[in-house]
């Protein structure tokens, strides 16, 4: 996020709503083996905001830091996790842990904004060439993206040495951060009773949920049944970019051609819901699939984190959380997900999370790490 954007760097989408005349159905394709790679790669971890608070509140960054050096391990932080640091309502709480989180010797990673519309880009080049600028405007493209990864004089050290300047600056509290996060907390909630008042109770295999719309298809989509992660796809990525400061915009607009885009109604309509491959987009699909798991599960005010907090699962090999529902989300979309899902462990709550959080890395120094797909 360039330091004259005021367009949150964050993308918490609001959930994509079951309406009623969406028929999921359950089907069995087959399901294609993934193959894991062994690399001689540090083992990345990624901490849940619950781990990292317990750190920060306890003073032991350095017993942190060792347990990840002797491990001959990474620590990738999201930018998700700042985001929730900055969040965190007590000033000197809140200090302490983006200090923590924003320490040189960890791995900082792309926010999930950025990430998925690298997804779209990527199909887009593929299946629609045409959609893509003639004279793209790599400039602003290159600066939004340098802000996060350059070493100092980015997002993360305005953070880290400007903790409330970048907080008042992000929208955290009152601002469009914080109203997005709002409109993604009521998603979960409205998921969360259509689902309930359709007499759902559990979700089967992810991988065999189609649709179909029975009347009023949308334009050159026909009655054929179409895999339900596409619709959601479809419906969150429209509505964002109606939203003028939404990320999406601020990523896919250098580079495509919205106004072409929006006269080939019938050929965006087919790109979604037929011919993107899931292969291709896997973390469009991993934050579908977590959204619908919680669809049957208690919303929480983290719900709408959890499911972008999915994003970041292909580019760690161990993610450890405190919560409890989160870790059981990762294992029920392992055999189901078109991309390499890490190992998942729950840490319990209280005065043993430092510890058995010190135990897991540590456990990690023999284990070669998967190279995600």
């Amino acid at each position: 996020m360039p330091n004259d954007s005021n367009t949150s760097p964050f993308n918490f989408r609001g959930c994509f709503l079951l309406h009623s005349n969406i028929k999921p159905t359950f089907r069995s394709p087959p399901l294609a083996g993934i193959e894991k790679v062994e690399m001689n790669l540090p083992t990345r971890i990624l901490l849940d905001t619950n781990v990292w608070s317990a750190f920060a509140r306890d003073g032991l960054g350095s017993d942190l830091f060792r347990a990840v050096k002797t491990a001959d391990a990474t620590l990738v932080v999201p930018p998700l996790v700042l985001y929730e640091a900055l969040a965190t309502p007590s000033a000197e709480s809140r200090r302490r842990l983006v200090s923590l989180l924003t320490m040189r010797t960890w791995k900082r990673l792309m926010p999930e904004g950025y990430t998925q519309c690298l997804e779209i880009i990527s199909e887009i080049k593929r299946l629609r060439p045409e959609w893509l600028r003639s004279h793209p405007d790599m400039q602003r493209f290159t600066k939004q993206r340098y802000d996060w990864t350059r070493k100092t004089g980015g997002l993360w050290e305005r953070a880290r040495f400007h903790t409330e300047e970048t907080r008042t600056f992000l929208g955290i509290s009152d601002g469009w951060s914080r109203a997005l996060l709002e409109q993604a907390r009521w998603g979960s909630q409205e998921q969360r009773r259509l689902v309930h008042s359709q007499g759902i109770r559990a979700i089967g295999p992810l991988k065999n949920f189609t649709a179909t719309f029975p009347d009023n298809s949308p334009e050159g989509i026909g009655n054929e049944p179409f895999q339900l992660w596409r619709v959601s796809t479809w419906s969150c990525t429209r509505k964002a970019l109606e939203i003028p400061r939404h990320p999406y915009r601020d990523w896919l607009e250098p580079l495509l051609n919205f106004d072409l885009i929006e006269c080939s109604e019938t050929s965006w309509n087919r790109f979604w819901l037929r011919e993107i491959a899931e292969a291709e987009m896997p973390r469009l699909w991993l934050q579908w699939a977590f959204e619908m798991l919680q669809s049957t599960q208690k919303v929480t005010p983290g719900t709408p984190g959890d499911a972008a907090l999915s994003n970041y699962l292909p580019e760690c090999d161990l993610v450890i959380s405190a919560d409890a529902n989160f870790i059981r989300n990762v294992a029920r979309i392992r055999d189901d997900a078109p991309s390499y899902i890490p190992d998942a462990a729950h840490v319990p709550a209280g005065s043993g999370m430092v510890a058995e959080t010190l135990t897991l890395i540590g456990g990690r120094k023999h284990q070669k790490p998967k190279a995600s797909l």
